[in-house]
């Protein structure tokens, strides 16, 4: 799915001049506009409201890329875990997990932590169809307290963390019977890649985890009868080591550097990222130590990270596309099925499907999933209907409420023409051809099955919300 790029004047970001790989990572020095800051807005959170893309836009770059990294505004005082979690039995229902995870996406006013608790979520995939929902939730609150800090922390931390004792075995892990499986995904899905790790490295690093494991009380617990003290070699170090040492040894090799460097670039600016521009940001990760925030903000605030080729460049995964059309409606709560529809959609929260996480890219649009993105569309902006029927009694955590008035206020009138100009501008920041411009405004002006006569007083509730599903179901609007 590719965004048109035709001359149409409405269309496209294109900057002058190729991007020099030299200056990728230099300080983007152009214009900020409302489709800079909408860009932002999804990259670093999950979209933003219309008033929120404008107050953002007139900040400027660097201080709009600030508000991400260093937020000045309080958070919303969400809990750590969900209200029907029982401590003393550690239970917890999967739908209410999921659902509190995606609630924290929704509202939270510090959206690059949840979008990089999400990200992390992805990257050391774990699902609760192995790990009970109680730990999957102090995972994620494991990738949104550390997911901006050093890597190693974070590493260390979701290395020792039961969810991932359980999801890769290493609970079981003694020295009778070294378990390999964590110590080779550590290396081979989470900091190296495949090539830059040996098979006696993954057989020596699991005998330095070993003892790793769930104590008593839930937690993490280092039992010492169960560790080989022997001789180990991992990545060129050697001695006794345990598996705080193997992290060292992984943290520190280029390889590593470049590999998260890589996972960054390709979630944030675009796909396939060119090898020089790998390198770059790898000396600025290397550098800060390992730093998230760092990096991130490197990416954030760079000519690359602006630039064309960035620009919609990838498919929004299910929960973007779904949390982003949520805020820009407003909706102020999680409707209660929507874990259902993100299933429908190939992604089902809390659950990847495999070690790998998930692999979204093209992969992520496909007969299948492309109509249950539009039947979403369809459900959330018609459904809203329901609140002006007073026989109903709408719970607005099913319904989101939408009201046309409030389009048709910022677009100054029932002029078909300024509703549609409105309703592009702030949904697709007006990512929108002059065919397909047409094609909706003979909808909003004509007569039609639905309405019997063009946009007026009468019908002009049913006419805009059939529209706004339209420009919500364009395919601008399924690119990141």
């Amino acid at each position: 799915m590719k965004l048109d790029t035709s001359t149409d004047p409405h269309v496209g970001y294109r900057p002058p001049g190729a991007l020099d790989i030299a200056s990728a990572l230099a300080p983007y020095a152009g214009p900020f506009t409302r489709r800079d800051a909408a860009h932002l807005y999804r990259r670093a959170g999950f979209g933003g409201t219309p008033a929120e893309i404008e107050a953002l836009a007139t900040a400027g770059a660097g201080p709009a890329v600030e508000a991400f990294l260093h937020p000045k505004t309080p958070e919303v005082a969400f809990t750590d875990f969900p209200d029907d979690y029982d401590p003393i039995r550690r239970s917890l229902h999967t739908p209410s997990a999921q659902t509190w995870f995606l609630d924290r996406m929704l509202r939270a006013r510090h959206p690059l932590a949840e979008k990089m608790a999400f990200f992390w979520h992805g990257h050391f995939a774990t699902s609760y169809r192995k790990v009970p929902a109680p730990m999957m939730v102090a995972q994620i609150n494991i990738f949104r307290t550390l997911g901006l800090g050093d890597f190693r922390s974070l590493l260390l931390a979701t290395s020792k963390d039961p969810a991932m004792l359980v999801w890769l075995d290493n609970r079981a892990n003694v020295k009778a019977h070294p378990n390999e499986n964590f110590a080779r995904e550590v290396m081979e899905l989470f900091t190296l890649g495949l090539g830059n790790f040996s098979e006696a490295d993954v057989r020596d690093a699991a005998r330095a985890f070993t003892g790793w494991t769930i104590g008593r009380d839930g937690g993490f617990a280092d039992l010492a009868d169960r560790h080989d003290e022997g001789t180990k070699t991992v990545l060129g170090r050697s001695g006794n080591l345990g598996g705080e040492d193997v992290i060292a040894a992984i943290v520190a090799q280029p390889a590593h550097q470049r590999f998260i460097s890589r996972k960054l670039l390709e979630y944030f600016v675009y796909s396939d990222p060119e090898p020089e521009l790998v390198d770059a940001l790898a000396h600025t990760y290397a550098s800060s130590g390992g730093n998230i925030a760092t990096t991130v903000g490197t990416i954030f605030r760079s000519n690359v990270f602006f630039s064309q080729r960035a620009y919609r460049s990838m498919p929004k995964s299910p929960v973007e596309f779904v949390i982003g059309t949520l805020r820009f409606m407003e909706v102020g709560a999680i409707p209660r099925d929507t874990p259902q529809w993100l299933a429908r959609m190939g992604q089902e929260i809390l659950a990847p499907p495999n070690v790998k996480g998930w692999d979204g890219g093209p992969m992520w649009v496909n007969t299948t999933t492309l109509l249950a993105r539009l039947n979403y569309v369809d459900r959330i902006v018609k459904a809203s209907a329901a609140h002006a029927r007073p026989e109903l009694t709408i719970d607005p955590a099913t319904y989101p409420e939408l009201t046309p008035d409030a389009i048709v206020r910022r677009a100054g009138g029932l002029a078909a023409g300024h509703i549609l100009e409105t309703m592009l501008r702030d949904a697709l920041q007006d990512d929108a051809t002059s065919d397909v411009r047409a094609t909706l405004l003979a909808y909003l002006d004509s007569k039609g099955s639905s309405a019997p006569a063009p946009l007026g007083p009468e019908n002009y509730q049913d006419k805009i919300r059939g529209a706004l599903a339209l420009v919500l179901q364009l395919p601008s609007n399924q690119l990141n």
